[in-house]
């Protein structure tokens, strides 16, 4: 894997953390294998490790990662309403439960949310959910693109 020298710290500190992570950088950029590092050095290594599928609704797909991580690719392209639930989610750490939804299912849960876009132009451009973004914006890793490595 590689760490960027500048983001050694910071992803050596999200690692032993609980708190949401945002990696930020191009494709290609090496985002999914700094999530991968942060999991496998971090308290929940030994539980699940769930990728978030764009074609389905992120709250039916956290449930699995329950103990463990969840990491959303390319945050930026959800839709709002997705991005509203998934703030209540972080804010709350609950879901509705799948066979009686009007009851809250209690999940421990970490996030990383990934993405190539630039979140605060999304957010001024009303794209982009700005509850979110501060609620994600715990530890922010920047990845350079390949050409300034």
């Amino acid at each position: 894997y590689f760490i960027p020298p500048g983001q050694r710290r910071i992803v050596m500190l999200a690692a032993q953390s609980d708190a949401p992570v945002l990696i930020v950088g191009a494709a290609g950029s090496g985002k999914g294998a700094i999530a991968k590092w942060i999991h496998d050095h971090g308290v929940r290594s030994s539980r699940g490790y769930v990728i978030a599928n764009r074609d389905l609704p992120l709250l039916e797909q956290v449930i699995p990662a329950h103990g463990g991580t969840f990491v959303i690719p390319e945050i930026a392209e959800r839709p709002l309403g997705e991005q509203r639930a998934l703030f209540t989610f972080l804010s709350s750490k609950s879901v509705p439960h799948p066979k009686t939804p009007s009851t809250p299912m209690l999940l421990n849960v970490r996030v990383i949310a990934l993405t190539s876009h630039s979140l605060d132009h999304r957010t001024q451009a009303g794209l982009f959910s700005e509850e979110l973004l501060k609620k994600l914006n715990v530890f922010r890793v920047e990845m350079p693109d390949l050409s300034k490595r």
